[in-house]
């Protein structure tokens, strides 16, 4: 339902024009326009991300909050966050494309934006592997193809080369924490489990059902992970964190309720860890330094087994 929704929201804006540009989205409508876009507004980091390594950061008129890197990101004029977006503003802007997070942004905020007319592009890499598509096609969306192109080759040669070179490692039993309270964890069908999975990581709760499984402490210390995984978060929402590599960190305030589980084979081992949250949550460019990071900590948790 939700699907049909997004998709009758921007067809009305664009059925009528004579277009020369054509994409599908991650929302599975296509998008048409009569010419490549100039004025574009972004409404997540990630896409953020993405837009400036497809070689469109020229074109950003506006973003949300957190829109943090790369560094120029800072200056563009903010039109509010993902949850609620100031819509004259968007307006003032006059957008010819409206870059969206699918599933990310409040499907509320977006169902206003028809009243612009501006034409909107839904994305949302589900999979590491998916994020050469999106690079390639924001590159045809603003005609910056052969950037685009070039970015999307060195992110998937990349991407290959991590997932060789820890192919024949020893596996290593993960536990990745996305919050303490309420305990939540991934399903082997969120993108970060990809990032475990590159590493030659086998995630504890890969099986659950939910993308994003709530579970009680018991549930963690059954499972005895090797190694427990959580993100920093960087401390301002417009600035970048200055530490952009894995630490072992068992004083972590997030990390904390584990001390007291001292059989757990991580806490034994002093085996928890802190991943840059900027890299590692965002579905960018940047998702493999947070699985280097990943492949970090789990090589040194291989020294302990």
């Amino acid at each position: 339902m939700m699907k049909l929704i997004l998709v009758a929201l921007f067809a009305s804006s664009t059925a009528l024009a004579q277009t020369t540009l054509r994409e599908t989205d991650d929302a599975g409508h296509t998008l048409q326009l009569p010419r490549p876009a100039r004025r574009v507004i972004s409404l997540a980091p990630s896409v953020t991300e993405l837009l400036y390594e497809a070689g469109g950061g020229d074109r950003l008129v506006g973003t949300v909050e957190y829109s943090d890197y790369p560094p120029q990101a800072l200056e563009v004029p903010r039109i509010g966050s993902n949850q609620k977006l100031d819509q004259e503003r968007i307006a003032a802007l006059r957008p010819d494309l409206i870059l969206i997070w699918f599933h990310g942004n409040a499907l509320r905020e977006v169902v206003q934006l028809t009243a612009l007319g501006i034409p909107g592009f839904f994305l949302e890499p589900r999979h590491i592997g998916d994020i050469p598509h999106a690079l390639e096609r924001i590159g045809r969306l603003l005609a910056t193809d052969k950037i685009a192109q070039a970015a999307a080759t060195r992110f998937a040669a990349r991407y290959a080369d991590l997932r060789a070179r820890y192919a024949t490692r020893s596996p290593v039993r993960v536990f990745y924490q996305i919050a303490a309270d309420p305990l939540l964890t991934i399903s082997d069908k969120h993108i970060i489990a990809d990032a475990i999975r590159a590493c030659g990581g086998r995630n504890v709760f890969g099986s659950e059902k939910a993308l994003v499984p709530q579970l009680s402490t018991e549930s963690v210390v059954a499972a005895n992970p090797d190694v427990i995984l959580t993100a920093r978060m960087p401390p301002d929402k417009n600035a970048k964190s200055s530490i952009d590599t894995a630490t072992r960190s068992p004083g972590e305030p997030s990390l904390k309720i584990w001390a007291r589980f001292s059989g757990i084979k991580a806490v034994k081992t002093g085996q928890l860890w802190l991943i840059p949250g900027d890299q590692i949550s965002r579905q960018g460019p940047r998702i493999l330094d947070g699985v280097e990071a990943i492949c970090g900590a789990l090589d040194e948790a291989r020294k302990v087994k």
